[in-house]
């Protein structure tokens, strides 16, 4: 049986705090964040054809991709073995803190429960995503969450403002494991107050907000891409009111004072000859 594609929306997310606690006794690290959806996204297609699980996206197609992954785990769950064709048109980049691979994931999951006339419930949906990795559950319905655990435990926060943002990726990627294998080493734990980020969300003031970011992996990731410091400093020497890398890395983003000089430092670091570089903004949570 083949169907007309239903399409969606993938949308990238920022860290903008995150707090490494320490090692789980399952391996995994317990973690606190605060998550927060934007503007970037990706575009993803999902219909009903053919005998198995297929995706495109490019470099990224086969049965690695997440989104495949999620997939099967949808239909097993209804007990079904019938195909599913996954298009992925990319915009989020990869390697970049920014959840491309479990943006599309959810989507994915979300597109599916449609075509099946919605047989899955929100919690057995989370349950799914969790199994797919940690940030899939945030991008199931993005928004401003406050996430702990390995990132599954999700609570709404108050909805952050209107904040326009710079992102700028340098040329190299961040290896999650990697990453989180030299904070091990080298990193120390730190703690987020939720109180605090309650308020300053509340008020709605992006320099209140910027003088909460926070991210602990950024010693470790910083010695993997030495470009992730250099591109935080010139986004504060550009006078946005806070910057930050987000999750493992590499991407760093700022919070502009405004979406015309969001435009006006996105120019200029284009033609110092940073080549990836975004003008987005906070997104909010989305319907699942």
């Amino acid at each position: 049986m083949k169907q007309s594609f239903v399409t969606t929306f993938a949308h990238a997310k920022i860290n903008l705090a995150l707090a490494v606690l320490g090692i789980r006794d399952d391996g995994y690290h317990e973690l606190q964040s605060v998550m927060q959806s934007i503007d970037l996204h990706d575009v993803v297609r999902v219909r009903r054809a053919g005998e198995k699980v297929t995706c495109h996206c490019g470099e990224l197609s086969g049965s690695g991709n997440i989104a495949h992954i999620a997939a099967e785990l949808f239909l097993q769950e209804l007990g079904l073995s019938e195909g599913v064709e996954i298009h992925i048109e990319k915009h989020i980049p990869i390697q970049a803190g920014l959840a491309g691979g479990s943006s599309d994931a959810a989507a994915t999951l979300r597109l599916l429960n449609k075509l099946f006339d919605n047989p899955l419930t929100k919690k057995t949906l989370l349950e799914l995503a969790g199994k797919c990795g940690a940030d899939v559950a945030f991008c199931l319905g993005g928004g401003t969450m406050w996430a702990a655990g390995r990132g599954e435990e999700l609570d709404f926060l108050p909805k952050a403002p209107c904040l326009d943002l710079v992102l700028v990726k340098p040329r190299a990627g961040v290896n999650t494991r990697e990453a989180y294998q030299r904070f091990d080493r080298d990193g120390r734990s730190g703690f987020l107050v939720r109180a605090d980020w309650e308020n300053a969300l509340r008020e709605s003031s992006p320099q209140q907000i910027a003088a909460l970011l926070y991210n602990d992996l950024e010693i470790a990731s910083i010695p993997l891409v030495p470009e992730i410091s250099d591109l935080k400093q010139q986004l504060l020497a550009e006078k946005c009111y806070g910057a930050l890398m987000s999750g493992s890395g590499s991407c760093v983003f700022g919070i502009a004072q405004s979406g015309e000089h969001a435009r006006q430092v996105a120019e200029k670091l284009k033609n110092r000859g940073h080549k990836n570089v975004w003008v987005t903004k906070t997104a909010d949570h989305e319907s699942m």
